[in-house]
C-alpha cells in the first residue's frame, strides 16, 4: 500500500502538504457505490467548519501579496460555487470525489496525472518567468517571482499556489495513476491534515479503482 508522505515546502509560510499516489484508477465509471458515498459526503458538509478551516489561506495571500478575490484558494472557490449553485459542478468521478473532500474539509486538494510529470514533486518559490499553462487557459504565461507553487522533478509548474492547476497534468478520462496532494496552512493541525489525506485515500481505493475480474 502506498504511504502518505510529506512534501518539501518553504519554511517561511508554514504551509503543510501531504501527498500519496493511487494506481489502477477508473475515471470514467460513476457507479452506485461512488454515488452513494458522494451523497453521504454532501450530507456531512458543515459550512461553518469548512470556512473556519480555510481561514489560514487568507493569511497566505497576504504574505505573498496576492488578492484573495483575484486568486481564490481552491477550497474557497469551491465554497463560492456551492453557494451560487447549491452543489458542486460534476466533472469526473475522481475530481468529483476529491472536490467534495476539499469542500467539506476546507483544505486544498489537487491531483495530477502521474504519466505527465516527473517525481519528486515539491512546493517551492517561483523565481519569475516560469512558463505556466493553467487549466482552462488558451496560452501559457510566465509566473511572477515570489509566489509559492508546485514543481515536479523537471521543474514543470504543476500548480500556482492552491489557485490554479496546470492543464498538462490535469486528470483525464484515461488517467490510471495520479498523485494526490492535500494542502493546509500554518493553522492546520498535523492530525487533521493526516486524517483528511487518509480518508480521501481510502475512498479513492474503495470507490475509484478498477474492479479486477478473477
Amino acid at each position: 500500500m502506498t504511504s502518505i508522505f510529506r512534501l518539501a515546502t518553504p519554511s517561511q509560510w508554514g504551509i503543510k502538504a501531504l501527498a500519496f499516489t493511487c494506481h489502477d484508477l477508473d475515471n470514467q465509471r460513476l457507479d452506485d457505490a461512488l454515488q452513494q458515498q458522494l451523497s453521504s459526503l454532501r450530507a456531512q458538509f458543515d459550512a461553518q467548519h469548512a470556512l473556519a478551516m480555510q481561514q489560514g489561506f487568507i493569511e497566505l495571500r497576504q504574505q505573498v501579496g496576492r488578492s484573495i478575490k483575484r486568486f481564490p484558494p481552491s477550497p474557497l472557490a469551491l465554497y463560492q460555487q456551492f453557494e451560487r449553485k447549491g452543489q458542486l459542478q460534476a466533472i469526473s468521478p475522481l475530481v468529483d470525489l476529491y472536490n467534495q473532500w476539499s469542500l467539506n474539509s476546507g483544505l486544498s486538494i489537487g491531483a495530477h496525472d502521474l504519466q505527465q510529470l516527473q517525481l519528486p514533486v515539491r512546493l517551492d518559490m517561483s523565481r519569475g518567468g516560469e512558463e505556466f499553462m493553467a487549466l482552462g487557459s488558451a496560452q501559457a504565461r510566465p509566473l511572477p517571482a515570489g509566489e509559492y507553487g508546485y514543481f515536479d522533478g523537471g521543474d514543470q509548474v504543476l500548480c500556482r499556489m492552491e489557485y490554479r492547476q496546470a492543464a498538462a497534468t490535469a486528470l483525464q478520462a484515461h488517467t490510471r495513476a495520479a498523485l494526490f496532494i492535500v494542502q493546509g496552512h500554518a493553522q492546520t493541525s498535523d492530525s487533521y491534515l493526516q486524517d483528511i489525506a487518509a480518508g480521501l485515500k481510502q475512498d479513492l481505493q474503495r470507490y475509484c479503482q478498477r474492479r479486477k475480474i478473477a
